[in-house]
């Protein structure tokens, strides 16, 4: 009985595990390498930033194994925020990366999905979300009635971090320069 026991538990774990997704390839290179140097080009970002003090970054970068050369670009996503929460000041900092394919899908998601949307509406008690994953972000974009809101929410093997997200309804038109930063990578 104890080695029946045992060997589900086991087997359960290695569903468990086999059934996690991957993170992505950027963040696998730089976990894997001993030295790296990161280069990060802060002249062409997208930034989103929401009134209780969340801010989203997106930009290029270059990640770069000091001892065997090998060089991999992506786009860093980073999110911050310092917020108050029942009378305590709380923090959180998290980086993300989304690979060279997840950019040109993103892209294509953008511009078929959002864009012609922008300024959409819905009717009385509908609504509209458009979602994008990715191993590492999911972007969401939410119509209702004449509301347009931006969620993003980072991910760790796949999956979402519901606590530490950021939204927000007034950066909605910032979406195209988040487009334009995109296609400077490719």
């Amino acid at each position: 009985m104890r080695r029946v026991i045992t060997v589900f538990f086991l087997s359960l774990c290695l569903h468990t595990f086999a059934q996690q997704k991957e993170n992505s390839s950027t963040r696998k290179f730089i976990n894997n390498a001993e030295f790296t140097q990161v280069n990060k080009n802060w002249n062409i970002t997208a930034d989103f930033k929401s009134g209780i003090g969340e801010e989203v970054y997106f930009f290029p970068v270059e990640a770069i194994d000091l001892k065997t050369n090998q060089k991999i670009k992506s786009i860093q996503v980073e999110m911050n925020a310092k917020y108050d929460f029942m009378g305590k000041s709380r923090s959180f900092f998290k980086t993300s990366w989304l690979d060279l394919n997840e950019v040109e899908e993103f892209i294509q998601f953008l511009e078929q999905y959002i864009i012609p949307n922008l300024k959409d509406k819905t009717e009385k008690k509908q609504s509209t979300t458009y979602i994008f994953n990715s191993k590492e972000i999911s972007f969401n974009f939410y119509i209702e009635k004449n509301t347009r809101r931006i969620s993003i929410y980072l991910k760790d093997y796949g999956v979402i971090d519901n606590e530490h997200y950021f939204w927000t309804e007034s950066q909605v038109n910032k979406i195209p320069e988040l487009l334009e930063v995109l296609k400077k990578i490719k």
